[in-house]
């Protein structure tokens, strides 16, 4: 049985294709100013990448930020301040972001570092931050044992 063309109730009003909309430029979101509120000195860093390996002793070509110390100077997305930075190889900063037994030693090699900064720096941003930092760590190290 053959069937009938369907029939329209209204014609099409026009047989050109349909007008396309231009599409709208994606709005660009203002960029986030920073939320660290950390210090921050690339001099220190300069100088820090100066020194030896905190670990082998070897030329240090790293600034490592301590990590996994749970005393809340970093986490997920931050960075502890630049005054908690020690020098290290790039084998070495792998290592120590690897090896929990590393972690553990940093805060000394922190302490070295930062009274090396101390005997090294004059300025008052400087020496404040580190001053700071050297407290910091006393005191975590005396709460901790």
């Amino acid at each position: 049985m053959k069937r009938s063309a369907l029939q329209r109730k209204t014609p099409l009003r026009s047989r050109a294709p349909m007008a396309r909309k231009p599409m709208q430029k994606a709005r660009r979101k203002p960029q986030k100013t920073s939320t660290d509120t950390q210090w921050r000195s690339e001099r220190y860093l300069a100088f820090v990448r100066s020194l030896p390996c905190c670990a082998c002793g070897g030329p240090a070509t790293d600034a490592h930020h301590c990590i996994g110390l749970h005393w809340g100077l970093s986490g997920m997305g931050t960075t502890a301040p630049d005054s908690f930075a020690m020098p290290a190889c790039r084998e070495c900063h792998q290592a120590i972001h690897a090896s929990p037994e590393m972690q553990a030693r940093q805060p000394g090699w922190l302490i070295d570092t930062i009274n090396r900064g101390l005997d090294h720096f004059t300025d008052e941003p400087i020496v404040g931050a580190l001053a700071d930092a050297l407290e910091f760590i006393a005191a975590k190290e005396d709460a901790h044992g």
